[in-house]
C-alpha cells in the first residue's frame, strides 16, 4: 500500500475533467472577452530595454502631447468596438483522440469546451470624469452611457450575456490614473458581474493612450502599460500631421517563481497592429484612437488562440460640473472604497478564487438537505448508475459551506463501512481538504478507532489531503504507533509518510515534515526483521524525501531480493539525480524479475529522460521477464510525444514479438491511442 494517489470515489478520467476545467478557466477567464487571455507577472523592466527600441526621428520634431486633467471636467467620446476571437485548447491534453481534434467535430462536449469563436461588439458614449487631484495621481469616473454590447459565440447569440454585461457597464467605475493617463487600478460596484469587469477591463486598457513622463529629445517614447492580457511595452512615435502611433512591442514573460495560490497559466503572446492617435495638445485631450490590434496565444510551443480587435475612439464634447455634482460623485467614490478592492487591469483571480468560483458553478441551488436525499436514493437504489455528479455536488457543498462538515461527521460516524455513503462522503471530504474537512474525518476516525473496515478508507483518505492539519498528523500518529490492529497500525504509519510527502510542499510546515522522516530513518536503522525493514522503506517511499536518500540506498545492495525491491520502489519520488542512475542500473544489471519490476515501476514515476528513455527502450528489447516488459511497454508509451520513435518500437512489438501477452498489450494501446 503506497497511498501514490487519492483514493476519491471518482476515476482518473472524472479527476481529469475536474483539471480540465480548472485550467480552462485559469486560461479562459476573460472568455468572452478575449480567446484564451493569461496573466503575465512583471519581467523585464524598462529599465532592462537597452537599445532594443530604436528611436525614428522626423525632420522636424513635434511638441509631445500632455494631458491637462481639470477637476470637474467631463469628456464624452463616441465609442465603437469590436473584438473576434478564436481558441482551441484540444492541443494541451494530449489524450483527447484524433477525432476529437477535427474542425468538423459535432461533439458539443469538446467544440463547447475546448473550441470557441466569439465575436463580441460595444457601442455606446463613454463618459470620463476628473474627480479630484492628489499629487501626481488623478481620481476619475468611467461611465459607458447607453452600451449596446452584442456576443455571439459558437455561431450563436447569446443576447442574456449580453444584456447582463450592457447593464452592468453603466454602472459608474471609478479609477485613478497617473498624470500620463496610464489606468493604474479600478474599483468596481460590487454587484457587477465578473464577466462585465473582465469585459469594463479589457475595453478601458484599449482606449489607454499614455502620453511621456518626461519631454524628451526624440519623437518617440516608451510606455510599460498593462491589460487583461498582463504587462506590455508600448511604443509611441509621432506620425506627419501631427498624429501619433500607438504599437504593442512584446507582453513580458513571466517571473519563474510562482506563489502556492497562483492560479496563472501564462500564455506567449504574440501582439501585431496598430492604433493611430490624434490628440489637442492645447486643450491637452486626446481626440480620437483608432485601427486594429491583434494578439496570438501561445502555450507550452502550441498555439491555441488569437483575437483581433478594432477600436474608434471619437471625441464628442466637454462639459464641466458643478461643486454639487462633484461632491457627490466623491462621495459615492468614497463609499466605493469601502466596498470594493482597487484591482489593476491585468487582475488575475487566485486559485483560490478560480476554485471557489468552480464549485459555486458545480452546487448551483443544490442545498445539504436534497444531497443527502439524493443520497439516500442512490444507496437504496440496486442499479449500478453512475453517482459522480452527485459526489461532485457534495465536493463543491463541502467547499461553498464548510459549516456542513460537522452533519457530514454524524452520517459518517453512523454509516456501514461498505457503503456508497462512506465512499462518497469520504471521498468529497478529503478532496476538499479544508480545516473543517479534516476534523469531521479526524472525528470519524476517533468514534471508530477500532473499526478496520472503516478504518482502511478512512486513513488514507486523511492522508491524501494537501495541507495535513496538526490535528490530522495527531490522529494517524497515534494509530501508527498506539493501536494494537497491526492492519490499522501498518496502514497508519503509510499514511504519515504521505501526510510527510504533502507537508514537505509547503515551507511553513516543512519541519513537520523532517520529524516524520527522521522518525522512521531511525525506525529502520533500528529494525531487526525483514518485515520491519520493508514497511520502514515503504513509509519513507511514500515521503519522496531526501532526507531518507541515504538511508534507502544501502538497502539496494541487500542480498535479499524482496528487500532490494522494496528499497527500489522507496526511490520513486526522491528528488536526487543519483536515483536515475540507480534505476537504471538494476533494470540493466539485477538478476531478479521482481527487482527489475520494482525498478521499472518507479522509473514510470520520473521524468523520462533521454538516458532514461535509451535504458528502458534496450530492456524492453532485451528482459526476458513478460511482466517487466509490460511495465517498460507503458512507461515507453506514456513518452510517445517526447520520443516518437515509440511508436515504432510498439508497432513493431504488434507484428513480431514473441510473447503474446506483449503483442496483445502493444495493439490494445494501438488500438486506444490510434
Amino acid at each position: 500500500m503506497f497511498f501514490s494517489k487519492s483514493t476519491s470515489t471518482t476515476s482518473n478520467n472524472q479527476l481529469n475533467q475536474q483539471w480540465r476545467q480548472k485550467s480552462l478557466l485559469m486560461i479562459s477567464g476573460l472568455l468572452l472577452v478575449l480567446a484564451v487571455p493569461g496573466a503575465m507577472v512583471y519581467g523585464k523592466q524598462l529599465s532592462e530595454l537597452g537599445t532594443e527600441l530604436t528611436s525614428t526621428v522626423l525632420n522636424k520634431q513635434a511638441k509631445l502631447p500632455a494631458y491637462r486633467f481639470v477637476v470637474g471636467q467631463r469628456l464624452v467620446y463616441k465609442l465603437d468596438y469590436r473584438n473576434l476571437a478564436n481558441s482551441d485548447l484540444r492541443v494541451l491534453f494530449g489524450d483527447l483522440k484524433d477525432g476529437s481534434n477535427s474542425p468538423n467535430n459535432s461533439n458539443p462536449s469538446v467544440n463547447g469546451t475546448f473550441v470557441n469563436a466569439f465575436d463580441n461588439q460595444v457601442q455606446g458614449n463613454l463618459v470620463i470624469t476628473v474627480l479630484e487631484q492628489k499629487g501626481d495621481r488623478f481620481f476619475v469616473s468611467y461611465n459607458f452611457s447607453n452600451p449596446v454590447v452584442r456576443i455571439t459565440a459558437n455561431g450563436q447569440q447569446v443576447t442574456e450575456q449580453a444584456q447582463l454585461i450592457q447593464t452592468d457597464l453603466s454602472r459608474e467605475i471609478f479609477a485613478t490614473l497617473d498624470a500620463q493617463g496610464k489606468v493604474l487600478a479600478v474599483r468596481f460596484d460590487p454587484n457587477t458581474s465578473d464577466i462585465a469587469q473582465n469585459f469594463a477591463r479589457t475595453l478601458l486598457a484599449s482606449i489607454q493612450f499614455v502620453t511621456a513622463k518626461t519631454q524628451i529629445s526624440s519623437n518617440e517614447w516608451i510606455t510599460q502599460e498593462e491589460d487583461p492580457n498582463g504587462q506590455y511595452i508600448a511604443r509611441y512615435q509621432t506620425q506627419l500631421g501631427g498624429k501619433y502611433q500607438k504599437l504593442k512591442v512584446r507582453y513580458l514573460q513571466p517571473e519563474s517563481r510562482k506563489k502556492p495560490d497562483d492560479a496563472r497559466i501564462t500564455p506567449i503572446i504574440t501582439p501585431k497592429g496598430e492604433l493611430i492617435a490624434e490628440f489637442d495638445s492645447s486643450a491637452g485631450r486626446l481626440l480620437t484612437l483608432t485601427g486594429r490590434e491583434s494578439q496570438s496565444f501561445d502555450i507550452s510551443g502550441k498555439n491555441v488562440g488569437s483575437a483581433e480587435t478594432t477600436l474608434s475612439l471619437n471625441y464628442v464634447e466637454q462639459s464641466n460640473l458643478n461643486s454639487i455634482e462633484i461632491k457627490a460623485l466623491r462621495n459615492a467614490s468614497a463609499a466605493r472604497e469601502k466596498l470594493a478592492t482597487a484591482i489593476p487591469l491585468s487582475y488575475t483571480p487566485s486559485s483560490r478564487e478560480v476554485e471557489a468560483k468552480i464549485q459555486r458553478r458545480e452546487l448551483g441551488d443544490a442545498t445539504l438537505e436534497t444531497l443527502l436525499t439524493e443520497l439516500e436514493k442512490a444507496e437504496k437504489s440496486a442499479n449500478n448508475q453512475n453517482n459522480t455528479p452527485l459526489y461532485l455536488k457534495f465536493k463543491a457543498l463541502i467547499y461553498v459551506h464548510p459549516e456542513v462538515c460537522a452533519s457530514l461527521n454524524e452520517r459518517l460516524t453512523k454509516s456501514n463501512a461498505n457503503s456508497l455513503t462512506m465512499q462518497m462522503l469520504t471521498g468529497a471530504l478529503s478532496a476538499v481538504g479544508h480545516e473543517q474537512a479534516q476534523a469531521a474525518l479526524v472525528n470519524v476516525i476517533k468514534a471508530r478507532s477500532q473499526d478496520w473496515k472503516t478504518l482502511a478508507s478512512l486513513i488514507p483518505s486523511l492522508a491524501s489531503v494537501t495541507s495535513p492539519t496538526p490535528q490530522a498528523e495527531n490522529i494517524i500518529s497515534n494509530l501508527a504507533f498506539k493501536s494494537k490492529d497491526n492492519r490499522i497500525a501498518s496502514t497508519a504509519q503509510l499514511a504519515l509518510g504521505a501526510m510527510a510527502r504533502n507537508l514537505t510542499q509547503n515551507k511553513n510546515t516543512s519541519e513537520r515534515a523532517n520529524k516524520i522522516v527522521d522518525l522512521f530513518v531511525q525506525k529502520l536503522a533500528q529494525a531487526k526483521s525483514n518485515d520491519d525493514i520493508r514497511q520502514y522503506l515503504l513509509v519513507l517511499g511514500n515521503t519522496g524525501s531526501q532526507r531518507a536518500f541515504g538511508t534507502i540506498v544501502k538497502f539496494t545492495n541487500s542480498n535479499q531480493q524482496d528487500i532490494r525491491a522494496v528499497a527500489f520502489s522507496a526511490l520513486r519520488w526522491i528528488p536526487e539525480k543519483e536515483v536515475d542512475i540507480l534505476l537504471t542500473k538494476a533494470l540493466s544489471h539485477d538478476a531478479d524479475d521482481s527487482v527489475r519490476l520494482e525498478a521499472t515501476v518507479a522509473l514510470g514515476f520520473r521524468e523520462m529522460t533521454p538516458a532514461n528513455f535509451q535504458a528502458q527502450k534496450q530492456a524492453f528489447i532485451s528482459d526476458k521477464a513478460v511482466k517487466v516488459r509490460l511495465a517498460l511497454l507503458k512507461n515507453l508509451w506514456e513518452a510517445q510525444k517526447q520520443f516518437p520513435e515509440v511508436r515504432q518500437i510498439v508497432e513493431q512489438a504488434v507484428q513480431q514479438d514473441a510473447s503474446q501477452d506483449i503483442r496483445d498489450a502493444a495493439a490494445n494501446l494501438m488500438k486506444m491511442y490510434p
